[in-house]
C-alpha cells in the first residue's frame, strides 16, 4: 500500500439518474449563465465555441460528458475533454485565473484518462479565487459546434449533473 495515497482526499464520482448520450450535464452546483452574459469577451462572443457557464457554489468539477481527458493545463484551471460522441470540450474555471499559477486548483483527472459523466476532474477554491479578485465563473465550451446545435435545458440554480444542454 502506498502510504502517501492513504491520506489523500478521495472525491467520489456522481452519476446522473439516467445517463443520456446527447446531454451536457452541469459540472458543479451553482447558477446557470448563458455565455453571452459572461464578463470575458472571448467567451461571451462565442469565438472559442458555443456552450454555457456556471457561477459555482461547489468546489468539485465533474465531467459533463463521458469520454477522455484530452489535455490538462499545468495551472489546473482548465482542461479539455473529447466526448465519446466526438465533442471537443474546453472547461475553464474562472476568468483570467491562469494568473493564479495553480493556486486554488488541484487536478484530479489526468491526460488520457477515460471518464464517465460525473467523474471528478478537478478541485478548486472559489473563495480563494474571489479573494484574489478573480471571477470564478466556469465556462463549458464545445469547440467544434459547427456540426451540432446546442439547446439550453436549464436556467437559474442547478445541481451538479443536472441536464444543462441537449445536442
Amino acid at each position: 500500500m502506498n502510504w502517501h495515497n492513504l491520506f489523500k482526499k478521495k472525491t467520489p464520482a456522481l452519476r446522473p439518474r439516467i445517463f443520456k448520450d446527447n446531454i451536457l450535464y452541469a459540472p458543479t452546483q451553482g447558477t446557470y449563465l448563458p455565455l453571452a452574459k459572461v464578463s470575458d469577451p472571448a467567451f461571451a462572443s462565442k469565438s472559442m465555441g458555443d456552450g454555457f457557464a456556471i457561477v459555482p457554489e461547489g468546489n468539485i468539477l465533474y465531467a459533463p460528458v463521458s469520454g477522455s481527458v484530452a489535455g490538462t493545463f499545468p495551472t489546473g484551471h482548465a482542461l479539455t475533454l473529447k466526448s465519446d460522441n466526438g465533442l471537443e470540450i474546453l472547461i475553464h474555471v474562472g476568468i483570467d485565473t491562469v494568473e493564479l499559477n495553480g493556486q486554488g486548483f488541484e487536478t484530479i483527472a489526468q491526460q488520457g484518462q477515460k471518464v464517465t459523466a460525473g467523474d471528478p476532474l478537478l478541485r478548486f477554491d472559489p473563495v480563494a479565487i474571489r479573494k484574489a479578485d478573480y471571477d470564478p465563473t466556469i465556462m463549458i465550451i464545445v469547440m467544434n459546434p459547427r456540426d451540432i446545435h446546442l439547446t439550453p435545458l436549464a436556467e437559474g440554480s442547478v445541481q451538479a449533473l443536472d441536464e444543462i444542454m441537449k445536442f
